[in-house]
């Protein structure tokens, strides 16, 4: 009844054949593959285990054996985004600048562009009184919108790009308060229309012309006082800024 099974000592033996088989053939595929594409396989390890400081120590060691490449032009972006993980900013940006210098045409510039991007809007947060970050952060996401408007970038450099103007707007806006209190009233006419102007679809241009309205008044200018406290409350008509208008006519 068993005529057609094949013996049990000859299945294990056959078995045993294909396994080694399989073994051979993953062997293989290991020994085939070149040192560059085995020192990339042990750096791509730590980089997507999150050890990104073993991952730059890698791919630094892959670019300076092989330079030349597609191992070593994704090394670099490998190494730009590792700093930026590592809240190393400015790392990152270099690592970034350093790609698009060398490879100014490539398919991934976009990404390289967005990398630098990010990077720079990570070193806003530790910048309160510093807009340079937030210029930087906004001018290089420029020009993945600009540039790249297909790029799966896109969409997040744009949604950046508004918090960039944002902090920037804000940033102008606390400059021509000081100047304000301080009874600096010419600059702090001039800051406020810088908002108004530069940042005019942020929230600060709102204050901003209420600060420009104070501040003229302040000078005496009294027909642009009103004038700008008139743009204000048709722009903002419910502003908790207008009751800081009392003392100007509105008519």
């Amino acid at each position: 009844m068993f005529k057609h099974s094949i013996p049990f000592v000859i299945a294990l033996a056959l078995g045993a054949s294909l396994a080694g088989c399989a073994a051979g053939s993953k062997n293989k595929a290991a020994d085939s593959a070149t040192p560059v594409e085995r020192l990339y396989a042990e750096a791509e390890k730590p980089y997507k285990s999150g050890n990104y400081q073993q991952a730059i120590e890698k791919f630094e060691e892959l670019e300076s054996r092989y330079p030349y490449g597609r191992y070593a032009e994704q090394a670099q972006l490998n190494v730009a985004y590792s700093y930026y993980k590592m809240g190393e900013s400015a790392a990152a940006v270099a690592a970034a600048d350093r790609f698009i210098k060398l490879h100014p045409t490539h398919s991934s510039v976009d990404y390289a562009y967005y990398l630098r991007g990010i990077a720079y809007y990570q070193a806003i947060e530790g910048a309160v009184w510093d807009p340079q970050p937030a210029r930087n952060a906004y001018d290089s996401l420029n020009t993945v919108v600009t540039r790249f408007p297909d790029s799966r970038y896109a969409a997040d450099a744009r949604l950046r790009m508004a918090k960039a103007l944002e902090i920037l707007g804000n940033y102008e806006l606390n400059v021509a308060k000081y100047y304000f209190t301080r009874g600096a009233f010419v600059a702090a006419a001039e800051r406020s229309k810088t908002v108004i102007t530069d940042y005019q679809l942020t929230p600060a241009r709102e204050e901003a012309l209420a600060l420009l309205a104070r501040s003229y008044a302040a000078m005496g200018l009294s027909d642009l006082a009103r004038d700008t406290a008139k743009i204000l409350a048709y722009n903002y008509p419910n502003s908790r800024f207008l009751k800081e208008l009392k003392g100007i006519p509105l008519s």
